[in-house]
């Protein structure tokens, strides 16, 4: 996969210019699901860490004014940062790059009436019927946050250490809706031969809510073991 590529990549020139006395291992786990990483202290001020996470695949039911939906969502993430430690302390902000395969895939289902709504258009949904939408965010993500921990150019010792990390990456997802023939046949009909209009619409109105989550919460804690 796309992101084991890039994380093996970014562990390896790390792991490359790493020295004895200034290397970290750590795990985290959060909003993102969990991951694994390095880190290496460049100087007390500033650390080169790398880590990859995933959250496999999950599945969540919710709803809409027009109707109910059932999706899928993945997300794996290769990432390598640059943090600045401004104090003498494991407070650092962090700026990034990520290699990601972050995407939802979903499909409508019926409300009680037994109909979605489409477009302005609403038409019975059948066993046979499907309606279906993707949302798939940018493979690169630029990164921005703040965190504690991977201090790694401060410590002279061996140990183990509390990690954290709150920040956002950025990157407009993009959006597709669509039918299959029996939905589209219903929906031409009740929309008087509009049905490729109605589809146009719900796809806009999909898009106007996936624009306002271009900004991809990061929120992690975890350990951390310098040697």
């Amino acid at each position: 996969m796309r992101f084991v590529s890039i994380s093996l990549l970014c562990l390896s020139a790390l792991g490359a210019s790493a020295s004895a006395q200034a290397q970290e291992i750590y795990g985290k786990a959060g909003f993102l699901g969990a991951g694994i990483g390095y880190a290496h202290g460049l100087s007390p001020a500033f650390t080169l860490r790398g880590d990859v996470t995933t959250i496999g695949s999950i599945t969540h039911d919710g709803s809409r004014s027009d109707y109910k939906y059932s999706a899928k969502i993945r997300n794996d993430q290769a990432t390598a940062y640059l943090d600045w430690f401004p104090f003498e302390s494991g407070f650092r902000l962090s700026a990034g790059l990520g290699g990601r395969d972050t995407r939802v895939n979903g499909e409508a289902r019926p409300g009680r009436s037994g109909s979605v709504k489409i477009g302005d258009t609403r038409v019975t949904y059948g066993e046979e019927d499907r309606a279906s939408g993707r949302l798939k965010y940018p493979t690169l993500a630029p990164y921005l946050g703040l965190g504690w921990g991977h201090n790694v150019g401060q410590k002279t010792a061996a140990g183990w250490g509390f990690v954290a990390d709150l920040g956002v990456s950025f990157g407009k997802p993009s959006v597709d809706f669509d039918v299959n023939q029996s939905l589209y046949a219903k929906l031409d009909a009740a929309s008087g031969g509009n049905a490729d209009a109605e589809i146009r619409k719900q796809r806009d109105d999909l898009k106007d809510d996936a624009d306002k989550l271009q900004f991809f919460p990061h929120v992690y804690v975890g350990v951390s073991y310098t040697f």
